[in-house]
């Protein structure tokens, strides 16, 4: 019964250790005008949630490794509601919508009241960035946000610390794209 036991649990650490399981596909989100590369297989879900437009159902598309895996990479997401036309007919009010969305973001992923972000375009569409190094934890968080297309998108990746995942975050973000 014992060399049994041993054996599952071996089987189970080397498929948990083991190499490249998640294969990267490109998935088309018809509902929410987009196609982002990211491991299989997605989730989605929805969530009513306060926005920088009010109170309003945000939308989640997300790859997460299973409970047994050991992988670098914690998170892929992305999220998006609706952008009201009035938001993007003002260029002004565009840019205040994206701080407002950098700040409810923010109160997420940190205890700190204020991390720096920066002005960015996300494959040509105007948005937002930060970066969150979890001083307690393992845990690298990046976000970019963007209003494009009549939604506003939120990207975030999240990975532990002391892995390579550069080409990997790098592919996610370039990935980003609408559909006409």
């Amino acid at each position: 019964m014992r060399s049994i036991f041993t054996l599952i649990l071996l089987s189970t650490l080397l498929y948990a250790c083991g190499g490249d399981r998640n294969k990267w596909d490109t998935h088309s989100i018809p509902e929410g005008g987009f196609t982002i590369a990211m491991p299989s297989p997605i989730s989605k879900s929805e969530k009513k949630e306060v926005t920088p437009f009010g109170t309003q159902i945000r939308h989640f598309v997300r790859w997460k490794p299973s409970n047994f895996a050991i992988d670098k990479v914690k998170l892929y997401e992305v999220s998006y509601t609706d952008c009201p036309a009035s938001v993007m007919a003002d260029s002004l009010l565009l840019q205040s919508m994206l701080d407002s969305a950098v700040d409810m973001r923010i109160k997420d992923f940190s205890e700190v009241e204020v991390l720096e972000s920066q002005a960015i375009e996300l494959n040509g569409y105007p948005g937002r960035a930060f970066f969150y190094d979890a001083p307690k934890g393992n845990t690298l968080v990046s976000v970019k946000i963007c209003i494009a297309g009549g939604k506003l998108y939120d990207l975030v990746v999240i990975v532990k610390k002391n892995y390579s995942t550069n080409e990997e975050t790098a592919n996610f973000f370039n990935s980003f794209k609408l559909v006409e």
